[in-house]
């Protein structure tokens, strides 16, 4: 059998216990485009059963010091990026200080579209987010780190794709702690086009991503980590998607703006409670 089989059938057969809790994000990216929208939004996540899963929020950086203190469930506000120079003359950046000053404990970094996808000028690269996971962690928050490949790798197959994988955490194998770092798998042709791998391909991506962990971190690490999906999830898939051993939750785009985020947060504590 080739590697790909290998992992297929490993993915399919895993018998590791689900002992970490869910984690599901809400990324809102540059909206909404009124701030009489954020009652409405912020209710939708207020609405979610945080008991047995994680909860972030990323709102934009216009709106976060507004939803900052709002959420009465637990969810986290999480900013969408970071700089790693702190305050200072660095027009348009903004600083964990600045967030910790606020009340913010967590950060999102490395989503695909600021490592330059859908022809946004590459604003970070595996080097620039290296550093910034270490000025995070230096600074005693959390993160949600995100990996992700192109279409034309996921065509290539999933070997193509786990080289990939490697090379983007290449630099933070070191600094993966499970209590503090969330890894988000976010397959770029799937995100905001309404196409979605399917499950037994997610989860043989994921089981693929824990295996390098515990090749190049450690079994320990590989197991406690939590591995979130991030291509197009809504609540018709998730379901499907929260049954594979190694899809840990979901980073939600285009759904966490509407009231089905709350379905796709309840679909994903029933499945890893079951």
């Amino acid at each position: 059998p080739t590697p790909s089989e290998c992992l297929f059938f490993f993915a399919a057969h895993s018998t590791m216990p689900a002992t970490r809790k869910p984690v599901v994000g809400g990324n809102w990216k540059c909206n909404p485009d009124s701030m009489k929208k954020l009652d409405d939004l912020i209710a939708n996540i207020n609405a979610c059963d945080t008991s047995k899963c994680d909860v972030y929020v990323c709102p934009s950086p216009l709106h976060v010091a507004y939803c900052s203190g709002k959420f009465t469930n637990g969810a986290l506000v999480t900013p969408q990026n970071c700089n790693f120079k702190g305050c200072g003359a660095f027009t348009g950046e903004m600083a964990v200080e600045q967030m910790k000053d606020m009340g913010i404990t967590q950060v999102l970094i490395g989503h695909s579209e600021r490592r330059g996808e859908f022809g946004i000028f590459p604003m970070d690269n595996n080097d620039t987010l290296a550093i910034k996971l270490k000025y995070i962690l230096d600074a005693g928050m959390s993160c949600v780190f995100c990996i992700g490949e192109p279409k034309e790798i996921r065509e290539k197959g999933l070997d193509a794709v786990l080289a990939e994988m490697d090379v983007q955490l290449s630099q933070i194998y070191s600094l993966l702690d499970p209590e503090k770092v969330v890894i988000a798998y976010e397959p770029v042709w799937a995100i905001g086009t309404g196409l979605t791998a399917t499950p037994d391909d997610a989860q043989a991506t994921h089981a693929g991503i824990r295996k390098l962990i515990s090749e190049k971190a450690s079994a320990k690490v590989a197991e406690a980590i939590r591995i979130q999906y991030g291509g197009s999830a809504n609540a018709k898939n998730a379901p499907d998607l929260s049954a594979q051993p190694d899809i840990d939750g979901f980073l939600v785009g285009g759904a966490s703006l509407k009231p089905e985020f709350a379905d796709i947060v309840k679909a994903i504590s029933g499945a890893k409670d079951a």
